[in-house]
């Protein structure tokens, strides 16, 4: 029939099938992921109250509380007194709620602390490791005498300490500490200077005014008295030297020397 002849005919190539792929929907991991969520909020929360239990025990606990007991080192003229009465607030309370950076910042406040660390000790106690400062002179204040370093920190003077330092006049409370600082600079240049050579002669000043920084004005003692030796700013013992040759004749020529002024080139000025 015309319908067997128009059918078309059969390819005799075959087509390969292609494969349909399945997605399998993800469930194992969506599992294990919410059950590793609830094991860790499981265990967060165990450990927030372990942590917590911890926390408490140590700082209730009789067994740590802070007495008086407190182990100092390095403190040779601050008291130990005035140490512990930085932490006279917390006695009776847990060294674990001591505040220790804020100890630190008072203790380091005290005039004769330059540094200082707190550390906790089993059970109850502190220690406490200062650095001091160390003077370089006397200083001559509005209310007396004090001491003062190398950095131009003030210290009062404590009883016991004896130091053999000349007195530094011109460096004062109302100054900024840079100043201060400045200024003792300069003294310590002074005294550098005149044991620049042997035999050594700093031991011999008594007193170093520096109210002009511009002028190293030492008092030393010549024949029993006092004499005052303007040096300037520059070849201290130079001029020093200057002045130990010549005091004998100009105390000969006026009779006393009271002052005596090198600043100037070529020109000395005596005041008897």
């Amino acid at each position: 029939s015309r319908d067997e002849f128009d059918a078309p005919e059969p390819s005799p190539y075959l087509r390969r099938s292609r494969r349909i792929e399945v997605r399998r929907p993800a469930v194992r991991w969506k599992r294990a992921l919410l059950v590793g969520g609830a094991i860790f909020l499981v265990a967060g929360g165990t450990l927030s109250i372990v942590a917590f239990g911890v926390h408490t025990y140590l700082t209730t606990s009789p067994r740590f509380s802070l007495t008086d007991t407190l182990a100092v080192q390095g403190s040779a003229h601050v008291p130990r007194e005035r140490l512990a009465q930085v932490f006279a607030a917390d006695l009776g309370r847990s060294v674990f709620e001591v505040p220790l950076d804020r100890r630190r910042a008072e203790l380091a406040a005290l005039p004769w602390v330059q540094s200082a660390y707190v550390v906790r000790g089993w059970p109850n106690r502190l220690r406490v490791l200062v650095s001091e400062r160390e003077p370089v002179a006397f200083a001559r204040l509005g209310s007396g005498l004090g001491l003062i370093d190398r950095d131009g920190v003030l210290m009062p003077i404590l009883g016991g300490a004896k130091f053999r330092f000349p007195v530094l006049s011109g460096a004062s409370e109302g100054q900024p500490p840079a100043e201060r600082r400045r200024r003792v600079g300069i003294m310590l240049a002074v005294l550098a200077d005149l044991d620049r050579e042997i035999p050594r002669r700093s031991g011999e000043v008594s007193e170093i005014d520096l109210t002009d920084p511009n002028d190293a004005a030492i008092t030393v003692s010549q024949a029993g008295s006092a004499v005052l030796v303007h040096l300037g700013n520059t070849h201290f013992l130079d001029r020093y030297k200057l002045f130990l040759e010549n005091v004998e004749a100009w105390r000969d020529e006026y009779g006393s020397v009271h002052s005596v002024d090198l600043r100037f080139e070529k020109q000395v000025i005596v005041k008897p």
